[in-house]
């Protein structure tokens, strides 16, 4: 009786402990925005926050008709390439109201095939991909602070 008591016991531990970090990482990436070429997703647990600037990274997994779109926009050299999905580096002044993305990458096989960065600064305007993440972050940033 004991040993079954034990075992019960040692498997309650391992599934509580085990589901944990599947629970965390499952919380980790949330949706933003979502059409017919990608979802994307915006990572809550790395968002930056420092006198106004907010940073956090977005991973946009693509349809096969949002891989032909990022395909076009590739070095020809990379148009072949099994496009898996692509991370981008959001930076947001609040205090200006202007955004940048700093990084975008594409990734393949698990490695980054391709990288580019902006120093242009823009206006997220209504109704644009970058107005709804952005809206995400700060809400998410309002109920975290409450």
């Amino acid at each position: 009786m004991k040993k079954k008591l034990v075992v019960f016991i040692f498997f309650i531990f391992c599934t509580v402990f085990l589901s944990l970090p599947a629970m965390a990482a499952s919380t980790k990436f949330v949706r933003g925005y979502r059409d017919g070429n990608y979802d994307m997703y915006v990572n809550m647990a790395n968002i930056v926050q420092n006198q106004g600037v907010i940073s956090f990274w977005v991973k946009s997994v693509y349809s096969d008709q949002g891989k032909a779109l990022v395909r076009k926009e590739l070095p020809k050299k990379l148009q072949q390439a099994p496009i898996q999905y692509g991370l981008d580096y959001f930076v947001f002044d609040s205090k200006k109201g202007k955004y940048t993305i700093k990084l975008s990458s594409v990734y393949a096989n698990e490695k980054e095939i391709f990288r580019e960065g902006s120093k242009k600064w823009l206006e997220p305007k209504n109704s644009t991909i970058a107005a709804v993440l952005i809206n995400e972050v700060n809400k998410y940033l309002a109920e975290k602070n409450n």
